[in-house]
């Protein structure tokens, strides 16, 4: 089955692997996302090549997205993966597709779950938010079943997914703005904690982030107030898919399915490495931001340990002029850092970690 069918998750058999659709409804939409996709892209394409392959997937009054399911001969555990929230970040997409083709039901028990692309009018788009209603789709969980359609595909996601998992892991990256660590975090929090804590060190990432709380309208937000184990990813990003990002995903995932007792598929070994572990707010919404706009060049590198008071970069206007010297406000590592030159006056610089 190639997304033809509609998803009923208690209606999928065992010893099955198939490609849903889930679909929100999206009355008025649907025309918008067509246009704003045909005007915002400066592509070779035709116009009817984008509008016929876009079609596959929007309807006169909906809007649908691949769901891909694997269930086991045997019952057991759900472990449900999701990637292109944000439209820009594109590393666990291929992941989830490498490991759902490695997959074979006749040898595993439980079920896979993955979206590989949620957010897909920003994916067409290249863009975080979706363009649609401009909301950052992971900001708007539990969402709402007569929101906008940000929240409307925010509900549908929760209700019909994410809701059946023993173990969520919502795979980000840092998009096309910004480069980041790569790195599993979950939260500290609840009864969850515990498993949470033991799948994101058998997660293989070099990086593993522990956050005391998450802030509300957060996937994994919606998914601990439901007691389900949660993690996240981020990866390099700077709107790139590289293949030793891509091997780490993959790989993360492979583990959560060996740690579950789901199923044991191959994965390229990893580079010898030591786990950093880090702790503190993962809130990137309030981290180092800017107060003008212009032209920033880092001095600081990924990954650096800095102190308070060091420079983490500058901004200068657009004749040149230094505006802006952007300094640590703590000492941590740099686990952010804006890759985009192009900024705007408030706009995130950086992030930093105990």
């Amino acid at each position: 089955m190639d997304g033809s069918g509609v998803l009923d998750l208690e209606a999928v058999p065992y010893g099955m692997k198939a490609v849903y659709r889930l679909t929100v409804h999206a009355v008025g939409d649907t025309k918008t996302i067509e246009e704003q996709t045909l005007l915002n892209l400066c592509r070779l394409a035709t116009r009817e090549t984008i509008r016929s392959e876009m079609s596959e997937w929007i309807h006169a009054e909906s809007l649908s997205m691949p769901v891909l399911v694997a269930r086991g001969t045997e019952a057991g555990k759900t472990l449900v993966a999701t990637a292109g929230i944000h439209g820009d970040e594109y590393e666990g997409m291929e992941a989830i597709y490498r490991v759902f083709e490695s997959l074979d039901p006749r040898q595993m028990r439980g079920t896979f779950i993955a979206v590989p692309v949620v957010n897909l009018p920003g994916f067409w788009q290249g863009v975080r938010s979706n363009p649609v209603d401009s909301l950052n789709l992971a900001r708007v969980f539990p969402g709402s079943a007569n929101g906008t359609m940000t929240e409307r595909l925010a509900w549908e996601l929760l209700q019909q997914v994410l809701r059946h998992a023993s173990v969520y892991i919502d795979l980000h990256s840092a998009g096309r703005n910004y480069h980041m660590l790569t790195l599993c975090g979950y939260c500290t929090a609840g009864s969850q904690a515990v498993v949470a804590e033991q799948a994101a060190r058998r997660s293989g990432m070099p990086v593993v982030w522990a956050h005391p709380s998450v802030s509300p309208g957060r996937t994994i937000s919606a998914t601990l107030d439901l007691g389900i184990p949660s993690l996240y990813t981020e990866a390099f990003g700077g709107g790139h898919a590289r293949a030793e990002e891509i091997a780490d995903y993959t790989r993360c995932l492979a583990n959560l399915l060996a740690f579950l007792g789901m199923a044991e598929i191959p994965a390229a070994a990893p580079p010898r490495r030591e786990t950093l572990f880090l702790s503190g707010s993962g809130d990137l919404d309030f981290a180092v931001n800017c107060s003008r706009g212009g032209f920033f060049v880092p001095s600081a590198a990924l990954g650096e340990h800095v102190e308070k008071g060091r420079a983490l970069g500058m901004i200068r206007n657009v004749a040149g002029k230094v505006v802006e010297d952007v300094v640590s406000p703590e000492s941590g590592f740099v686990v952010m850092i804006r890759a985009n030159p192009v900024v705007f006056g408030g706009e995130l610089i950086a992030a930093l970690s105990e």
